[in-house]
């Protein structure tokens, strides 16, 4: 067969390149990307309650689209602000840890990109038991409400189950009526609990910074030392409710978040299971306090970013947007208050700390060992939150 001429083999690696680059072009212009693309590195410590949101897929696919990948590991709320080393961001829980965080590390920036009320999880019967004795009643948009104080007046009597009116507790029911909650000494939830019941105490004033009365300090810490001993980790309470039933834990305290997300993602709770909402209530309002460039970039758009806040309604947080989370919860028909009214504001970071720090003094006081961090837990939130 003739060879090509001697013009033609001259221009064929000429054609050949040009027709490479050509096609590198409209690869490009595409948006076609054949390598992949490098990633800025970024590392935070969250509360536990936040790790199932920031390991979920679809936000670290949207992370690597804006050219981040951000990988987190757990540590109770209250104890991740004192060390914070090597971290580009930290999240916890309130926004009085994370002005904690801010105080401690110069230079940093805080954003505020969900929340989610405290709230209660209880069993049918549990809640009908506790509507006869005027602690729970039913609202005017179907939800349920849980009167803290009219709880409180019932724990001062030390009132057992079997001892309410009406039949739908079991009679054989000797346990005293109190509510779940997780550790006082590491967690943000128990904190957030701690904060209404000394409001109440305080003649429904918020603590100031100073040392607390040793009375609310005694009625607060029996109510947790009460309990038995403490959960291992922030998620235990609520899967102990979740999986063992209104024998084991008839009552909880945990993030409205958690319920949201367990009955979108599964495992769902029972049937007969029911969200109440205490009245009064809190906020945790969960914070990223940023100390480095990408912490910087990572938390503007947690709080800005229209797929990342969409996608932490997903995970049952209120975001500044209700729409996304109304939406969510109307579609799926979960018995979730549309707004929160009654509610307190924790004290200043100071009087809080003083609170807790008397707290956990009488956990020492009473033989029980130091509280575990959630670092040595593994910090899983399984479907919740800490």
């Amino acid at each position: 067969m003739p060879g090509l001429p001697r013009s033609a083999s001259r221009r064929a690696p000429w054609l050949a390149a040009a027709a490479g680059a050509l096609a590198a072009a409209l690869i490009v212009a595409a948006g076609i990307v054949l390598w992949p693309r490098e990633l800025t590195a970024v590392t935070g410590i969250v509360g536990s309650e936040k790790v199932a949101y920031f390991e979920d897929e679809r936000v670290r696919a949207r992370f690597a689209e804006l050219g981040y990948e951000v990988t987190v590991r757990a540590r109770g709320s209250r104890v991740l602000a004192e060390d914070a080393e090597g971290a580009d961001f930290v999240s916890p829980g309130s926004r009085h840890l994370a002005q904690r965080a801010e105080e401690l590390n110069e230079g940093a920036t805080v954003y505020q990109p969900f929340s989610t009320p405290m709230v209660l999880l209880g069993y049918e019967s549990m809640v009908e038991a506790l509507e006869s004795a005027g602690v729970t009643r039913v609202a005017e948009d179907g939800t349920w409400s849980f009167d803290m104080q009219a709880y409180l007046d019932l724990t001062e009597e030390r009132t057992r189950w079997r001892d309410l009116p009406g039949d739908s507790v079991s009679s054989s029911n000797r346990q005293e009526v109190l509510v779940r909650t997780t550790d006082p000494r590491t967690s943000n939830s128990a904190a957030m609990y701690a904060v209404v019941l000394s409001y109440l105490l305080n003649d429904e004033e918020v603590l100031r910074p100073g040392a607390p009365d040793p009375g609310i300090v005694e009625r607060v810490s029996r109510l947790f030392l009460s309990q038995g001993q403490p959960p291992e980790s922030s998620q235990q309470p609520f899967e102990q409710f979740r999986d063992l039933g209104a024998g084991h834990t008839p009552l909880v305290w945990v993030y409205e978040a958690q319920y949201v997300h367990a009955m979108l993602d599964g495992p769902a709770l029972a049937g007969d299971a029911r969200v109440l909402y205490p009245t009064p209530t809190v906020h945790s309002e969960h914070a990223v306090v940023a100390f480095s460039a990408p912490g910087n970039a990572v938390g503007r758009l947690l709080a800005e970013d229209g797929e990342l806040q969409e996608l932490a309604a997903a995970h049952g947080f209120r975001t500044a947007s209700a729409d996304a989370f109304g939406e969510l919860v109307r579609e799926n028909g979960l018995s979730v208050r549309d707004r929160i009214t009654d509610v307190v504001h924790p004290p200043a970071y100071e009087a809080l700390e003083a609170l807790l720090t008397s707290i956990e003094d009488t956990y020492g006081a009473n033989g029980l060992p130091p509280a575990r961090d959630e670092a040595d837990t593994g910090g899983a939130a399984g479907g919740g939150e800490a």
